[in-house]
């Protein structure tokens, strides 16, 4: 009951279709052998004979029985997605109006190119249809042109290549219909779509042009492919590629390919070769023309669709000349950088934003910032792709928006992917808004810090751990490393050199820190010691900024203990923290994410599906999953962590790209004796 209160239009038309199919004997005999078939049927004869009415009868029958299958089923489905999508009304304004200009300007179009002498028009003159091809063509171009950006430009394109493609490979009458319902579909759509149609952003512009170049060359590759096999014996409008003509066929191929790839990269040499070959193509047909005009009429339509398509080309490589400015080895971010002490400033002049946002004036970030646009978007660069950390530091929600916008519109005008990797969720709004692939990767485990009291069961286990460390003598304090005696530097120094040792792997990078940034002035530093000055495990926690500069939380970052440090430092040394920066104040106080360690509740398959094969692979390693399940001591929310990528097609490079981030001295024999190790530990 749901579906036909949804979808009255689709499910109406299809039951008119099969009670049609039964009344004219249509669903058992094929209908174009029948008298009824020259009374229902749509063309130009149609019209020459005065069936005004055939429009609208030959849309509901099938030529065969079996073409009721796919009638059906196609329109059942397409059309069905057009009005749970765009509602009733729409759907069938649009589905109608395609599908009446799909007929009648095929008709009038045929009869006008038929007197040209054109041997593909003449032949098709004469032919009559049926169905509602047109009108689902029509129905789902405007239904992918609602599609939230990049999934529009997606869709829009294999729309406009399965259209095409048909009609260059078939070249019949439906062929014609679907090119013109599609086309009508595009008029459509603007007006029928308003605000919808024209909410693009300003990320991702650069990238479309190159993917909209590209994708004609690389059309224009398969067309020379798929002409050699055309229907009919003149072929598609473009005709029929002959055996002979195959060298100069696999030339033009080839060219297109290499262009294709080459536009696609937003490589600017590309871009030169190809405005070049398209202008001496339009110089070419523009004579071609001219010569027909006069010496053979009935190649003139050929010649000029030829040309009109070159013009169109030239035309988007001229206009956007400004999205293939590439160089292979430009970056988007060679200026402006920020070193760390002016990015330290900015943190805390404009707020952290997100409470990993210390992490980004670290060393081996670059920071790349935007003209007239307050703060930076910290990065590495690997593999041909940005990797942001985190979201961008800037001047409140809509300048960390803005900066997001242009850091993505930089790199893609670099011709490199980009992501944000542990985004914050305002961040991943921003991007699922954009039509952006989002992927929670991460889950941070913050704590609440005003009215925090270690009291009720749940907290049995941080209890027993502060009252055995008094027993034992062992006790948390906060410092600043830097100012530590040597003695106790190095001890921290030991515990880390020994957490190392017993990992094949060197130690990560990105988002987890070590000693050097331990010694940072503005971290703090909890160890746990005993009386004889013996330090048994040692944490750091960045500070949180508010607009300003005052630190309303803390980041824990380095967890680390003695391999015979007392049993339970790591408890110690957090509930010590935890307590510490209540009492101080604080708001918060951020566990950190796990990489790669997610609640139960992320999507599954996909991506997600590729992080938990991940996860699960390098846990003997480092212990993600078990890290996540120990900072459940201290009863956190749960805030997830995501990668944002903008273009879904760089996501393997993505991947590649933050493993460097990771591990950026990493070798190939470190990562198989990684992965033996991980191994033989599963085993």
């Amino acid at each position: 009951m749901t579906l036909i209160r949804r979808a009255p239009f689709t499910l109406a038309v299809v039951a008119l279709m099969l009670v049609l199919g039964v009344v004219s004997q249509g669903l058992w005999s094929p209908l174009k052998d029948s008298s009824w078939f020259d009374v229902v049927a749509f063309g130009a004869p149609a019209f020459r004979d005065g069936r005004w009415w055939t429009p609208v009868t030959g849309s509901f029958f099938a030529p065969v029985p079996w073409g009721y299958v796919p009638v059906v089923g196609i329109f059942l489905v397409l059309v069905g997605w057009t009005e749970l999508r765009l509602g009733t009304r729409r759907a069938a304004l649009v589905t109608a109006t395609t599908q009446l200009v799909g007929v009648v300007a095929t008709a009038a179009g045929l009869t006008l190119l038929a007197r040209t002498g054109w041997s593909w028009a003449v032949g098709l003159a004469d032919d009559l249809d049926v169905g509602f091809s047109a009108g689902v063509t029509g129905a789902i171009t405007v239904t992918a042109l609602s599609f939230p950006s990049p999934w529009r430009q997606r869709a829009s394109a294999v729309v406009a290549a399965y259209v095409l493609v048909g009609l260059v490979v078939g070249g019949g009458i439906a062929d014609v219909e679907h090119v013109l319902g599609w086309l009508a579909g595009l008029v459509v759509a603007r007006p029928l779509l308003g605000p919808r149609l024209g909410g693009r952003t300003r990320a991702g512009r650069v990238q479309r042009d190159r993917v909209t170049a590209a994708g004609y060359f690389a059309l224009s590759a398969l067309i020379v492919v798929l002409a050699a096999f055309a229907a009919g014996p003149a072929g598609g409008p473009l005709g029929k590629v002959e055996s002979d003509d195959w060298p100069t066929g696999l030339i033009s191929l080839t060219v297109d390919l290499v262009l294709a790839v080459g536009l696609f990269r937003g490589r600017r040499v590309w871009w030169r070769v190809a405005v070049a070959l398209t202008v001496l193509g339009v110089l070419a047909e523009t004579v071609l023309v001219l010569a027909s005009a006069v010496e053979l009429p009935q190649q003139l339509p050929l010649y000029l669709l030829m040309l009109l398509l070159d013009a169109g080309a030239l035309a988007l490589l001229v206009v956007r000349r400004a999205s293939f400015r590439t160089r292979r080895h430009a970056r988007p971010w060679s200026r402006d950088q920020l070193d760390q002490a002016e990015a330290r400033a900015t943190v805390a002049r404009l707020g952290a934003g997100q409470r990993l946002a210390w992490m980004t004036t670290w060393d081996g970030n670059e920071r790349w910032t935007s003209p007239g646009l307050p703060g930076y978007v910290a990065y590495q660069a690997h593999a041909g792709v940005a990797v942001a950390l985190t979201d961008p530091v800037g001047d409140g929600p809509q300048g960390r928006a803005e900066l997001m916008d242009a850091f993505v519109d930089a790199a893609s005008a670099a011709g490199s992917g980009s992501c944000f990797f542990s985004s914050s969720p305002e961040l991943a709004e921003l991007g699922r808004q954009r039509g952006w692939t989002v992927v929670r990767v991460a889950e941070e485990a913050v704590v609440d810090l005003p009215g925090l009291e270690f009291r009720g069961k749940k907290w049995q286990d941080v209890r027993t751990a502060v009252n055995q460390a008094a027993k034992h003598g062992v006790e948390h304090r906060l410092v600043t490393l830097a100012d530590e005696p040597p003695e106790t530097l190095a001890q921290v120094r030991a515990i880390s050199e020994a957490w190392l040792g017993d990992s094949d792997l060197p130690e990560m990078a990105f988002t987890l820190g070590g000693v050097r940034e331990a010694l940072d002035p503005a971290v703090r530093v909890g160890l746990a010691t005993d009386a004889d000055g013996r330090v048994h495990g040692v944490t750091s926690w960045l500070p949180v900024h508010a607009p300003g500069g005052q630190v309303v939380g803390w980041t824990l970052d380095v967890m680390r203990r003695a391999p015979d440090s007392f049993r339970y430092t790591m408890e110690l040394l957090i509930a010590g923290a935890l307590t510490t920066f209540r009492d101080e104040g604080a708001l918060e106080a951020s566990l950190s994410g796990s990489p790669l360690a997610r609640d139960d509740d992320g999507t599954p398959g996909g991506v997600d599906a590729a992080l938990d094969r991940l996860a699960e692979a390098l846990e003997p390693l480092y212990g993600f999953d078990s890290l996540h399940r120990f900072k459940q001591k201290f009863q956190p929310r749960s805030v997830p962590l995501s990668l944002v990528v903008p273009e879904p097609a760089t996501l393997p490079l993505v991947g590649l790209a933050l493993v460097r981030c990771y591990l950026p001295e990493a070798r190939a024999r470190d990562l198989l004796a990684a992965a033996r190790s991980a191994s033989r530990d599963a085993a």
